[in-house]
């Protein structure tokens, strides 16, 4: 019996794979891809006549946004556009990635696949194309035109393309307004140089960037900020703090606000004595509540008073 027991799973995997079957070939060279790399040779170039010789009349083409297929108009038209509008356009193999045609023998479909990365710039709108783009061409039975192209590729950089041909607001930029005070206080926190009434004026989550100082995205936590400003202050001292200008506040229409801001921060050397001014940038990011969420500066150590 128990013979009888350990005998049944192998038997079930045997059976598993005496189901398998064969539905056509994977090839990694064939003539179709050289169809497929002279349609997109034409496409990206505007070269209309060639892309007719390639694709049937009766091609149709979907893109991620499609409910219904576009026709040969639709894809002579994007050609058209692109080659004219698009600087640099180029369509290439991703990385190690290369193309695979597959021929299906139940249905005589032949599909190639590209996994590609499309590159370029809208010379009207400045706007890097720069996207992964996964492609499949559907063949005729003569293997000789495109009947069907599915095209996947980043349709929100195509939209964000699209709206920049646009002049849109995004807000308002307020000259005076309450967060304008608050960043103005805050100026005042620092001529004090109180460490607690300045950090009061701050959140514990408040992130800090140093723009000239830092790596990208690195920012320092509340704490860390602190402690650069206290090593600061055993050394210097705040004389003064001066708008440049005034600030801005510029808010979104989206979530928070930001307030812009220009100083000259004049500093003393104590052990020396000497005084210098330095020019100073910030930018305060606020939340819904009206807190400072992100702290953004350009900071120069080298205009320090030696």
């Amino acid at each position: 019996m128990k013979n009888s027991i350990l005998l049944i799973p192998f038997f079930c995997v045997q059976l598993l794979i005496g189901q398998k079957k064969a539905n056509g070939k994977i090839y990694i060279e064939h003539p179709a891809i050289e169809v497929v790399n002279q349609f997109n040779e034409a496409y990206i170039s505007g070269d209309v006549e060639k892309i007719k010789e390639l694709v049937s009349e009766d091609v149709k083409i979907r893109t991620l946004r499609d409910r219904k297929s576009r026709d040969i108009n639709w894809l002579l038209g994007t050609s058209n556009y692109l080659s004219k509008n698009i600087e640099n356009l180029d369509i290439k193999h991703y990385g190690g990635a290369y193309p695979d045609v597959m021929e299906y023998d139940q249905d005589n479909v032949l599909d190639v696949n590209t996994y590609e990365w499309m590159t370029g710039y809208d010379k009207n709108t400045g706007l890097d194309i720069n996207m992964p783009r996964h492609a499949t061409y559907r063949f005729n039975d003569k293997r000789d035109k495109i009947v069907w192209i599915w095209i996947n590729d980043d349709q929100s950089l195509w939209d964000k393309n699209w709206e920049a041909y646009e002049t849109k607001e995004n807000g308002v930029i307020y000259k005076d307004h309450p967060l304008v005070t608050k960043v103005r206080l805050l100026y005042q926190a620092y001529k004090t140089m109180d460490l607690d009434k300045i950090r009061s004026h701050y959140t514990e989550n408040t992130r800090f960037y140093d723009v000239m100082n830092a790596g990208i995205n690195e920012f320092n936590s509340l704490d860390e900020e602190m402690e650069q400003i206290k090593g600061l202050m055993n050394d210097f001292e705040i004389v003064n703090i001066r708008e440049s200008g005034y600030p801005d506040a510029l808010d979104y229409d989206g979530d928070g606000a930001v307030v812009i801001s220009w100083a000259d921060w004049t500093m003393k050397n104590k052990k020396s004595g000497k005084t210098a001014t330095i020019k100073q940038h910030l930018q305060q990011w606020f939340n819904e509540d009206g807190e400072i969420v992100r702290e953004d500066y350009y900071f120069n150590p080298a205009q320090l008073p030696e």
